[in-house]
């Protein structure tokens, strides 16, 4: 969340069990994933889910190297993921000058089963398993397609898009965990995975993920072990808490830490994590273990947590953002040396000569953050600034190079936001069908207008705009979840060269969605339609295909 938490000294104990305190997470959009390692060799896995649709059309498919033991598959309590996601993330110091002071001031106080291998056909099915709400099996099969029709028979629901990503990971070789809700379960049922696997590497399978994710997606991993833990083929992005903006007029308060760590991952190619806390679990074991409470979530979720804390000296919590066209290459996470990594970061008073307190001697009396300060347009945008409607204050807009087009979405906030998306990672489009039975798919844009200077995209059916030349689009989302994009002129014009820059190319081993015509942004058509606002999400336009992580672990390899 960029809206952090602010520590000006340690809080004392609350009522409801000091750890398990509903305390906001740093990205409220974030998928958490928790890796812990065990003395026999093993890794245990645990996994945030987040799905959005009807319970019938949720699917899990998560690729595996090798096939977790039966007894280690259970559910885990969403509290405790949440309450160590909050323990480990980034916390804020105000600056330590007297003439430095909050808008705020009063706000710095502190069933049956199957398992063993069983042949279907040119399919394995290692384990068949009844799992809380979940019905689970660990599949196998050198055909993807033999694996797909499974699944379909077996009412996972695995659509066309994808078909291709599941073939490169059969092809090397991987075991398949599928989960979908039993027939009894709803959607509110959904909680976070566990398993085990008998040996391995911490490692996220992110080209399967770029099929349904957000972009600017966060991802949290937080790795338990005996050392620190750092990404083995991706960039440790390291960040100068002197790049840090902040702004004290509203509360928390809010800096620009998420953007910081997005543009930094770009700037790495797309591949990179931020190292924003690694220490000794002591502490945190200490304050799970004397959680005192009658509440049964909290007791629950500190007997899930605190095995694993005490299994292990060390904590490493990962972050990054990521856009679909940036997971080409699943990151792997090993042992590393390194010095302990604080989460605790001293907001400083000056930035580019920028003076940030609120009511300081000769500070403007709203601070000097820029609301561009805190947005992430993507690799492929630029923010400007723009008027807010009805003399609202003024919002962050986003300029999108050719081959891409706005999305408004959330920001780790949960504020609306735009961020520029690659038009070549729509894996479902208006006539295509989600499923082979399924009727075609409706156009989004058919009721959504981008204003007279953009034109309605579909991405992964959800409207999009392309903006002309020259124009940024800007975001809103109602209290129901709609979505409105428009095209409108910046305060600051949108550089003529900006215009010359193109998406990267995508590499060969990884299925596009469609292929992309790129017209020249100036001759881009107005839409037309009635301005009904857009589609909620994209979950039920995926058919169900989960909007979150897909986790596994791979083979460590001998030196």
């Amino acid at each position: 969340m960029a809206a952090a938490g602010l520590t000006t000294a340690p809080r004392p104990a609350e009522a409801c069990g000091g750890f398990f305190c509903g305390r906001q997470p740093v990205d409220q959009t974030a998928e958490r994933i928790l890796f812990a390692t065990n003395q026999d060799g093993s890794v245990t896995m645990v996994t945030q889910i987040q799905y959005a649709g009807a319970a019938p059309d949720f699917a899990w498919v998560v690729p595996l190297a090798e096939v977790p033991a039966v007894d280690s598959l259970a559910v885990f309590p969403q509290l405790a993921l949440t309450a160590l996601d909050t323990a480990t993330g980034p916390q804020f110091q105000w600056p330590n000058d007297p003439n430095c002071y909050p808008a705020f001031p009063e706000a710095t106080a502190g069933g049956g089963s199957t398992s063993g291998g069983v042949d279907d056909g040119d399919v394995t099915v290692h384990i068949r398993e009844e799992v809380g709400p979940y019905d689970v099996a660990v599949v196998e099969s050198t055909d993807p397609a033999a694996l797909i029709d499974w699944l379909r028979t077996n009412n996972f629901r695995v659509n066309d898009a994808m078909a291709p990503y599941i073939g490169i990971y059969t092809s090397e070789g991987m075991k398949f965990l599928a989960l979908r809700l039993k027939p009894d379960a709803e959607v509110t049922d959904i909680q976070p995975f566990r398993f085990t696997l008998p040996s391995g590497s911490p490692s996220i399978p992110i080209r399967l993920t770029a099929i349904a994710a957000e972009p600017e997606m966060g991802i949290t991993v937080m790795i338990l072990g005996d050392r620190r833990y750092g990404p083995a083929n991706w960039t440790d992005v390291e960040i100068d808490d002197n790049q840090i903006v902040w702004s004290a007029n509203q509360w928390p308060v809010q800096t620009n830490w998420t953007a910081l760590v997005a543009r930094s991952v770009d700037e790495a190619g797309g591949r990179g994590f931020v190292t924003e806390m690694s220490g000794p679990t002591i502490g945190i074991a200490d304050q799970v273990r004397n959680t005192m409470s009658s509440d049964e979530q909290q007791v629950a979720a500190r007997d899930a947590l605190l095995p694993l804390l005490e299994g292990n000296t060390t904590i490493t919590r990962l972050y990054t953002r990521l856009s679909p066209e940036e997971m080409t290459v699943d990151p792997i996470f090993r042992r590393t040396d390194g010095p302990v990594v604080s989460n605790t970061h001293l907001l400083p008073r000056y930035v580019d000569d920028r003076d940030l307190c609120v009511g300081a001697p000769g500070a403007e009396a709203a601070g000097a953050a820029s609301p561009c300060d805190f947005a992430a347009c993507g690799a492929g945008g630029l923010c400007r600034v723009v008027e807010g409607a009805d003399g609202a204050q003024p919002v962050a807009a986003c300029a999108c190079v050719p081959g891409t087009t706005a999305r408004t979405t959330f920001d780790p906030s949960g504020r609306p936001t735009v961020t520029c998306q690659d038009l070549r990672m729509s894996f479902l489009n208006p006539g295509d069908r989600a499923l082979p039975d399924a009727p075609p798919l409706a156009d989004p844009c058919a009721t959504f207008d981008c204003g007279a200077n953009g034109e309605c995209v579909p991405m992964n059916m959800t409207p999009t705009c392309r903006c002309s030349t020259g124009y940024v689009a800007v975001g809103a989302i109602a209290a129901d979840g709609s979505r409105a994009t428009t095209c409108v002129l910046p305060d600051e014009p949108v550089p003529a060269s900006f215009y010359d820059r193109r998406v990267p190319q995508l590499p060969d081993s990884l299925p596009g969605g469609r292929p992309v015509d790129v017209p020249p942004p100036a001759v881009v058509a107005a839409s037309g339609g009635c301005n009904a606002g857009g589609h909620a999400g994209s979950a039920v336009g995926l058919s169900g295909a989960l909007l979150g992580l897909l986790v596994a672990v791979r083979r460590r390899r001998r030196s």
